[in-house]
């Protein structure tokens, strides 16, 4: 089953109960904070996680997210990426708790960032609580500016800055959309990128 999200300006509070497979996409483009929690209640429940952020001049993104494994055997897999510019702020507090019961749980978090301007900020703040002892849990995150090599190279073949940054932009988020088997999802996905980028 596929979730499309758009996270709207303010406080969204969000709780799903998975007890089979969920892909879960929210898009967070302007200030806001959403709080989300993801509970995998039944055996073998799978459930992944895919979060697309852009933020633009002085947007403030706060996105806290947990993964709650209650059942043997489930799986989930978060995967935030976000693009900020101007004076725009993400932060990204992730966790990740797997009950005593959870045994053979298995859970990644991973948080991307790619800031567009020396003024952007990205924080990553990942967090595991396991009670169980037969479980695979880990995590990773990265913050970085784009590449003065890749925008160089394109400039090389006459692709002006701006036009190059976007492209950038939308190769960067091409790992979360692979992610997406649904061909209307993903449409849906890259047109609010698009949209971001083309302001």
């Amino acid at each position: 089953m596929y979730k499309l999200l758009q996270v709207c300006e303010g406080q969204s509070n969000l709780k799903f109960i998975v007890k089979k497979n969920l892909t879960l996409v929210f898009l967070a483009k302007h200030s806001c904070e959403l709080s989300l929690q993801v509970r995998l209640t039944v055996r073998r429940a799978k459930a992944t996680i895919i979060g697309i952020v852009m933020g633009g001049k002085k947007a403030n993104i706060k996105i806290n997210t947990l993964q709650r494994h209650e059942a043997p055997e489930t799986t989930s897999n978060l995967l935030v990426k976000s693009a900020l510019s101007g004076e725009a702020r993400c932060i990204i507090d992730g966790g990740i708790r797997v009950e005593k019961k959870a045994q053979k749980t298995d859970a990644y978090q991973r948080n991307e960032n790619l800031l567009l301007s020396d003024k952007a900020y990205a924080e990553s703040k990942p967090s595991l609580e396991i009670l169980a002892n037969d479980v695979r849990c880990t995590h990773g995150a990265t913050v970085g500016p784009v590449s003065a090599e890749e925008v160089w190279y394109l400039s090389t073949r006459g692709i002006s800055k701006r036009a190059g940054e976007s492209l950038i932009v939308q190769g960067f988020f091409r790992s979360a959309l692979e992610l997406v088997d649904d061909e209307t999802v993903r449409s849906a996905i890259l047109t609010s990128i698009w949209e971001h980028l083309v302001k």
